[in-house]
């Protein structure tokens, strides 16, 4: 096991992977490709947001599941394997029992109140009007239920430790994770469309298990095989060339936003039109699987480079990463739907979004959470006021 200050850029980087969701979220009510899908789209938007979403979208996940598997690897050579689930089940579903029913009403509310203020409300509420009958969503806390189910299966698996040691040592063989990890991906982003949803049913979505399961294995790997990132580092030109010229691609291959009634049928359905999967759809899946793959190990890569480093402020900001992404979708609606109202310019917008929303949220876990029992929940420590 690497020493503990050597850990420090895996809880730097997931801080900023969960930092980063505030951006995405707040982005995406001025991206045009957003405009008749999010809750706070606004009538103004710019192809810039489309490019920030998008790009944020490809790796920000595959990298915090990669770090989760790095954990979830340490926390099961450090425990039992029964100490591992009762580990996960205390940080992942219990937070997600206590604060679903909680931030779900927070969302209604935000939604509810923030619908008095716009002349006239974003497409995707005439959407709801007219598909009553949808499943039922985790919402942005889908990320806890998929990471549980992940840490349910890895510990099954570890029951055959010599097995799965070698797979994963497979894994981390640096021209497996160049060449290979985007066609280990592949099939089960094909079989969705472009951009990929998020996984928040509360049934098992098979194809996140064939999506961000590779990621969070990977992570596994980096942390049974101690060489395999610093192995990565010297193709960093290669990564970020790869990263960018195959995103461009991306870019220029990328469909038209939906029309209001392709997403009255897809909601109402729930299901994907395979006629629509053609050889367009194929080399489109191919270019993001590419991206998705060199930017995420281009973040980790990078962290291991440049962040590993703790003090005080890098401490607070990743204890506080975990209730500040949490926390930030209701906040972030009851800030942008009465911005929807005023006539200035959308960065001035999408600044106040991310700014206040940061705010508050950090606010709220230094007065409601660091010091109290939910923090011993959330982070595993409960801090003293004055120390």
């Amino acid at each position: 096991m690497e020493s503990h200050e050597r850990l420090h850029y895996m809880d730097n980087i997931r801080a900023i992977a969960l930092l980063l969701g505030i951006v995405y979220h707040a982005a995406l009510a001025y991206s045009p490709f957003m405009a008749n899908i999010w809750f706070t789209a606004d009538t103004q938007n710019s192809a810039i947001f489309d490019a920030v979403v998008h790009w944020l979208h490809l790796f920000r996940m595959p990298v915090f599941f990669i770090v989760a598997g790095f954990f979830a690897g340490y926390l099961i050579d450090k425990k039992s394997i029964k100490g591992f689930l009762l580990h996960r089940f205390k940080r992942l579903a219990l937070p997600f029992m206590i604060f679903f029913p909680i931030l779900a009403g927070l969302f209604l509310h935000a939604i509810k109140w923030g619908s008095q203020f716009p002349e006239s409300l974003p497409p995707i509420f005439e959407l709801f009007e007219q598909a009553r009958n949808t499943p039922p969503s985790t919402m942005h806390l889908w990320f806890l239920w998929n990471l549980f189910g992940f840490s349910v299966f890895f510990s099954v698996a570890m029951n055959f430790k010599k097995s799965v040691l070698r797979g994963l040592k497979l894994l981390s063989n640096k021209w497996v994770l160049l060449s290979l990890l985007p066609c280990l991906i592949l099939p089960a982003l094909y079989s969705q469309f472009v951009p990929f949803p998020a996984p928040d049913k509360f049934t098992i979505e098979y194809w996140s298990y064939g999506f961000y399961a590779i990621f969070f294995s990977v992570g596994s790997s980096f942390y049974f095989n101690k060489t395999a990132i610093k192995n990565l580092t010297p193709y960093t030109p290669y990564l970020f060339a790869v990263a960018l010229i195959s995103y461009a691609c991306y870019m220029f291959l990328f469909p038209k936003p939906p029309s209001t009634e392709q997403l009255i049928s897809l909601i109402q359905t729930q299901t994907h039109h395979k006629s629509t999967f053609d050889q367009h759809h194929f080399l489109l899946v191919v270019m993001q699987c590419i991206s998705i793959v060199y930017w995420s190990l281009l973040a980790v890569v990078l962290a291991y480079k440049f962040l590993q480093c703790e003090n005080t402020l890098t401490r607070y900001i990743s204890d506080a990463s975990y209730w500040v992404y949490l926390i930030h979708v209701p906040i972030l609606i009851y800030i942008q739907m009465p911005l929807l109202a005023l006539d200035i310019s959308i960065y001035l917008k999408f600044l106040i979004s991310v700014v206040f929303t940061l705010a508050t949220s950090f606010a709220s876990y230094h007065v409601l959470i660091r010091f109290s029992f939910m923090g011993k929940l959330l982070i595993g420590k409960k801090y003293h006021r004055g120390k």
